[in-house]
């Protein structure tokens, strides 16, 4: 096979790991979200320490999901290939929403996907993202802004 389509075949199967995630994070399932995580990944959410390995992973997904629901979906995508190791740079919009009802938030911003090549497959190794909306700022009265 030639490099060309050795790489198209690797972009193809990253992108159908992000589309299992997207699925996996859009129907609050958290098993399946994991099997698109390799085993010692990190997480790098917003406002919000690294969470590191499996185990780890498992109880902050497992939270939010309890808590919140949401609806992810990616504008954009871009998928570099170096080796063993792929970084996939994307843009999202979202709605977040209380898993009890309430009103739901919206947010758009971007992120970057490290995925390593494992014997099972690509498997994401590092996630990050961050909104595009301003952050709320504390006003001299104690409330929040935006």
């Amino acid at each position: 096979m030639s490099r060309a389509a050795d790489d198209q075949r690797d972009r193809l199967e990253i992108q159908k790991a992000t589309a299992e995630l997207l699925a996996a994070v859009n129907s609050s399932d958290y098993r399946r979200l994991l099997a698109v995580w390799s085993e010692d990944g990190v997480l790098m959410p917003p406002n919000h320490p690294a969470v590191r390995g499996r185990a780890d992973l498992e109880k902050y997904f497992r939270e939010r999901f309890s808590e919140s629901r949401f609806r992810f979906v990616f504008t954009f995508s871009d998928i570099q290939l170096t080796g063993d190791v792929a970084f996939e740079r994307l843009a999202y919009t979202a709605v977040m929403w209380p898993a009890a009802g309430s009103e739901p938030v919206e947010d758009a911003g971007k992120g970057l996907h490290v995925y390593r090549r494992q014997p099972d497959g690509w498997k994401l190794a590092v996630d990050i993202w961050n909104s595009d909306r301003s952050a709320a700022l504390p006003t001299s009265g104690g409330s929040r802004t935006r």
